[in-house]
């Protein structure tokens, strides 16, 4: 039958599941109940796998009850006589006649021969009672008829008789009732605090009637079903489950009501123990950086680890208590936690007694050069402790460099071609994405390979080609885009010429000494004018040869200096954008264009374009182009007066259908006065051409024909760098083309305006990739979304949305404790200390400083007062408080915080100021004995004694002291040591305490020994110690066994002696003063056992004698000087 559950619902548990139950296991009130360890924890949502095969049932909602055994008429043997306890008749009617038999068998080897008498009453009868004669392993039935007239319970006696005597078999009619069974007790296994533990009992139906059941039991126990329905002979299991809340012991008793109106009640004891769980944290395969020791925070380090890459490390969970230890792991919660570099999967778990378990921390850094801090909590259950265990690991970056700066290629005669080679390297040990910014089909200068993978350690060869196609000046300044790194540049230069045109050589100290002009202002000016301004000394040269203008500025003012420039602001302020660090000499507009579609049949209109010569000097301006390309611009070549504009066409012939085109045409423009080396008077007024590069894309593809579907990988961050207030922001992404095909790309205009994308447009070629730089200026510390996406194969279906996020980093910290620091009740010339701890939940490392006023700095102290606090590091200072003299003491104490990494003696830009209120009191306080006499009694000259002095700290307020004993008396020689000596001189006590101090007595002479034990209290102001007051007295009595003569007697013969004639006889008062000296050296150091033929003379004076009839006895041999005479009869009687 079923067992419906209680209307409300109830919570099934994670590991509850269908388990056969074996017949037979739930019928007897007296089975044991069968404990399992569930294994989980809902407090920590921690579930493990639990042995199922000790369940007996599971609870799902309803319970299966299994019927039970009919019950088996219990039976005795008496005299031989194998017959049954009782017969019951139950579930009888009215007017109805039930029988039952009675069995008697003889399990005796002899004739048993019997009698008996019918019931008393008449609704139990039998046959007419008759002798019974039974042989050995004979059974005789005995048929019972009750006759019910009633209802009501009857009860009779069936009574038999043999030789041996009387016995009888109780016979007993009952009315259905109610009853139920269950043990009296279930013990349930130790469970640890916020776990839970299960254990299974039988309910039995023992009655007559189905019966309703309602469990009631207390927290933190738990019963199901809490109700049900039992019918007459079959059993329900019962599940406990445990889950407490504190560590103790637990005797409880559930009650289970059952019957008419639920007044029946049978009740079970709930015995259970509940302990805290405890971990032992370690670091597993520890390295020298780690910090592991017990008592201070645990530092896990994972070094440097290479950007993109995955560290690994474990640490070790230990479980040295006995009962099963769930924990879980949670991140510190902070501000940061879009950009969390430390991950651990195993957020919750179980630890069995006895046991290890190690887990695993994963560190996967994304953004360069930054030393990353986290701290992981884990926590067993019930949170009543918990370890912090703080993460630290730096991310590295690839570390490309190139073996030169700069390749010469020298002159050349137009129609040569001239290459040199160079090494580009990679130092570190991570993989390096690097591409050269330069369309080498489309330029007079070819890098070959211009793009690859550098693996860590390794070195690859460039060839660099140099292919003119006008008498001309050629520079240009390339960008090797790095993936995760900030760009390099090659400076690539050479000069052609032909029959008829010789330009001016192009050497790389001319680009230096251009730099320099940069800088000061000169380069918009063409060579000649500088050649005529030098001669009339309006320019000077410097010792490196750049011009100068002179001024009359004092000697220790420098002349302008080219700039040390970041390469990421090169890159991106180069003079193509709004933004530029110098303005362009010339300059062309539009940089990038966008054709289209151009299916046909004719070609599309040229595309206008605008050229500018922003400089004083007239320029000459040569596009390079090969004879295939479909992009080109007209005129190839042409001269731009000073401060001029120059109009320009860019045309565009696709040669094939159905197919993508993107190149980036290059120009170069020069002064035409270098046109010819004739013209140049001075080597340092030479000039390099400017390199102007146009962008331009098309395709021409049908309109009923979609571009393929592009195929490619994008390694694209997820956060910006931090960076200082109004500082640019850069990251870089990396395109792969995985595809078979070319793909092209360019930045859709619904991007994000705040950005800046470069190259915002270009093609990949199959199996190469694509290096971005992103930049943009991040604004307010709230968290700004930036949204751009990339279309593909110029199809608006083909688009990628990137998402970035960036903040303007505050300069900013989180304290603790609300700003406040309490020190404890302090003693004046002591001091106390607090912790106080912050946190700096910005991505920027900052430096802070505490500024104590100068009048406070003898009451105040703080370490450290300033500092470095890494991102999202937690650090304790320690502020320690001495006052000065009885009082309340309020400080406020302001600290500064600024970004760190400024150069020395630079101030700081912006500052965050933070005011701290700290509050303590100075008061006095003093020492106190609970005795203030100590006596030790008597003591024995050279034995030792001790007695604990008992201090005593009143006060509200911490103690440092030092004891100090004097001795009174006696007079202590100059080189004997103090009979009294105390086991230490110095200690602390807290307030309201105790202290003991073990004094150890050990006199050397007979004597009246005093001390007078004082104290004084430590100052930590200057390690002082304050004024002497007396503590307590100290007394002793050191004293030898006395043994002295009180009395004299006469006995016997001399009974008639007077009193003072024995006295006299006997020189007793000289004999006590003898008794009455300290003993000798010979005495102080006779140790062996005595003879009693030959007795010492410091050992007779201990011996007695005594009378006899016969005469007397002397009580010793005489000491050194005197001799006794021997008088019969007398005695001297010894104090006792």
């Amino acid at each position: 039958m079923l067992i419906q559950a209680a209307p409300s619902p109830l919570t099934r548990t994670r590991d509850s599941g269908d388990y056969t139950m074996n017949s037979g296991s739930c019928l007897s009130t007296s089975t044991m109940a069968i404990p399992t360890i569930t294994g989980s924890s809902a407090a920590l949502s921690a579930c493990s796998s639990s042995n199922t095969s000790a369940h007996p049932a599971s609870f799902t909602g309803t319970q299966i009850c299994i019927p039970k055994k009919q019950d088996k008429v219990k039976k005795r043997v008496i005299w031989g006589i194998e017959v049954a306890e009782e017969l019951q008749w139950k579930g009888w009617a009215l007017g109805k006649e039930v029988t039952k038999n009675l069995t008697l068998k003889n399990l005796s080897l002899k004739i048993q021969k019997m009698k008996y008498r019918s019931p008393k009453t008449k609704f139990f009868f039998t046959v007419i009672p008759q002798p019974i004669l039974l042989s050995p392993g004979i059974t005789f039935t005995l048929p019972i008829i009750f006759r019910p007239l009633e209802e009501k319970e009857y009860v009779d006696q069936l009574w038999f008789e043999k030789a041996e005597g009387m016995f009888c078999v109780d016979l007993r009619a009952t009315l259905p009732c109610h009853s139920l069974t269950c043990p009296r007790s279930l013990q349930l296994p130790t469970c640890a605090v916020g776990d839970m533990t299960e254990a299974w009992f039988c309910l039995e139906n023992v009655g007559d009637l189905p019966t309703f059941f309602t469990w009631e039991f207390p927290s933190p126990f738990q019963i199901l079903p809490t109700t049900g329905l039992l019918e007459p002979g079959q059993a329900s299991c019962i599940k406990v489950t445990f889950h407490p809340l504190m560590a103790t012991i637990y005797e409880v008793q559930a009650t289970c009501w059952y019957g008419e109106g639920s007044k029946q009640k049978r009740s079970i004891q709930l015995q259970a123990v509940a302990k805290c769980a405890q971990l032992l944290v370690s670091i597993k395969q520890k390295r020298p950086e780690d910090r592991d020791a017990e008592g201070f925070q645990k530092v896990l380090h994972f070094g440097s680890v290479a950007v993109g890459c995955t560290a690994e490390r474990q640490i070790k969970l230990y479980n040295p208590s006995m009962v099963s230890a769930p924990f879980r792991i949670e991140v510190a919660p902070d501000m940061l936690a879009k950009d969390h570099t430390f991950s651990c999967p195993t957020t919750n778990g179980i630890v069995p007694p006895g046991e290890k378990k190690f887990v695993s921390v994963f560190f996967h850094p994304e953004t360069l050069d930054i030393r990353t801090i986290d701290y992981l909590s884990i926590m067993p259950s019930g949170c009543a402790s918990h370890t912090l265990l703080k993460v630290v690991g730096f991310c590295r970056g690839p570390e490309v460099s190139l073996q030169h700066c700069c390749v010469n290629f020298g002159w050349v005669n137009l129609g040569e071609t001239l290459e040199q080679t160079l090494w580009i390297e990679n130092k570190s040990d991570c993989t390096a994405y690097f591409q050269f910014a330069i369309d080498c089909q489309e330029s007079v200068f070819d890098i070959r390979p211009a793009f690859g993978t550098l693996v860590g350690k390794a070195r690859m060869t460039l060839h660099c080609s140099f292919q003119p196609t006008h008498p001309t000046i050629y520079s240009r300044r390339v960008a090797c885009l790095i993936h995760h790194q900030d760009p390099l540049f090659l400076d690539l230069i050479g000069t052609c010429h032909s029959d008829s045109t010789k330009p001016a050589i192009l050497r790389p100290q001319h680009l230096a000494w251009y730099r320099t002009h940069l800088a000061r202002g000169l380069t918009l000016y063409p060579p000649d004018i500088l050649g005529t301004m030098l001669r009339e000394k309006k320019l000077e040269q410097d010792k490196n040869g750049a011009l100068l203008i002179p001024t009359e500025a004092p000697e220790n003012v420098s002349a302008p200096q080219y700039p040390l420039i970041s390469p990421m602001n090169e890159y991106f302020f180069d003079g193509t954008s709004d933004i530029a660090i110098f303005p362009p000499p010339v300059s062309i507009e539009p940089t990038d264009v966008d054709f289209g579609a151009c299916p046909g049949p004719g070609d599309p209109n040229p595309v206008p374009l605008c050229l500018m010569n922003h400089t004083k000097g007239k320029i000459t301006v040569v596009w390079t182009r090969r004879s295939d390309c479909p992009f080109w611009v007209t005129p190839d070549t042409c001269d731009v007066p000073p401060l001029k504009s120059m109009a320009m066409r860019l045309h565009f012939h696709p040669p094939y259908p159905n197919c993508l085109y993107a190149v980036e045409l290059e120009a170069f423009a020069v002064y035409k006065v270098l046109q010819n080396y004739h013209n140049i008077e001075e080597d340092c007024t030479v000039c390099p051409s400017w390199c102007l590069t146009l962008r331009t894309r098309g395709h021409s593809y049908f309109a009923a024909l979609e571009p393929h579907i592009p195929q490619y990988s994008l390694d694209a961050p997820k956060l910006f760098p931090a960076v200082s207030p109004s500082e640019p922001s850069y990251r870089s992404l990396l395109l792969i083309n995985k595809g078979s095909m070319l793909l092209t790309f360019n930045l859709a205009p619904q991007s994000s305006s705040d950005i800046s994308l470069r190259p915002s447009s270009g093609l990949v070629a199959p199996g190469a990739h694509q290096i971005f730089l992103i930049c943009t200026y991040p604004k307010g510390n709230a968290w700004k979304q930036h949204i751009f996406y990339l279309q593909f194969n110029f199809c608006p279906q083909y688009l990628k949305e990137v998402s970035m996020q960036s903040r303007e980093e505050p300069l900013h910290l989180k304290l603790d404790t609300c700003k406040s620091v309490f020190f404890k009740p302090t003693w004046v010339g002591s001091s106390s200390s607090s912790l106080f701890t912050f946190r700096n939940p910005s991505r920027l490392p900052l430096e802070f400083e505490w500024r104590v006023s100068q009048q406070h700095r003898k009451m105040l102290a703080v370490h450290p007062a300033r500092g470095l606090i890494q991102p999202s590091e937690s650090l304790t200072v320690t502020w320690t408080f001495s006052p000065l003299k009885e009082t309340k003491y309020l400080f406020r104490v302001g600290m500064w915080v600024w970004e760190a990494g400024l150069p020395p003696d630079t101030k700081p830009p912006a500052t965050t100021h933070y005011m701290l209120r700290l509050v303590g009191m100075g008061i006095t306080s003093r020492l106190s004995a609970k005795e203030k006499e100590l006596d030790f009694g008597n003591l024995l000259v050279n034995s030792k004694q001790s007695r604990l002095l008992v201090l005593l700290n009143d006060g509200n307020c911490t103690l440092y002291y030092r004891l100090f004993l004097e001795q009174c008396s006696p007079e202590v020689m100059d080189d004997s040591p103090l009979a009294l000596q105390m086991d230490r001189t110095e200690g602390r006590m807290p307030p309201r305490s105790q202290d003991t101090i073990c004094l150890s007595a050990c006199p050397n002479r007979r004597s009246q020994y005093s001390w007078i034990i004082s104290y004084s209290l430590l100052s930590h102001r200057d390690n002082k110690a304050g004024e002497k007051q007396e503590l307590c007295h100290v007394f002793l009595t050191a004293v030898y066994p006395l043994l002295s003569i009180l009395d004299v007697c006469s006995m016997g013969s001399a009974e008639g002696i007077t009193r003072k004639h024995l006295w006299r006889l006997f020189s007793l008062d000289r004999l006590n003063s003898y008794l009455e000296r300290d003993p000798t050296p010979e005495e102080l150091t006779y140790k062996h056992k005595p003879d009693p033929h030959r007795l010492h003379p410091s050992e007779a004076r201990l011996q007695f004698w005594s009378s006899t009839d016969r005469g007397p006895a002397l009580c010793g041999a005489p000491g050194p000087e005197e001799h006794w005479s021997s008088t019969p009869g007398l005695g001297v009687p010894l104090p006792k």
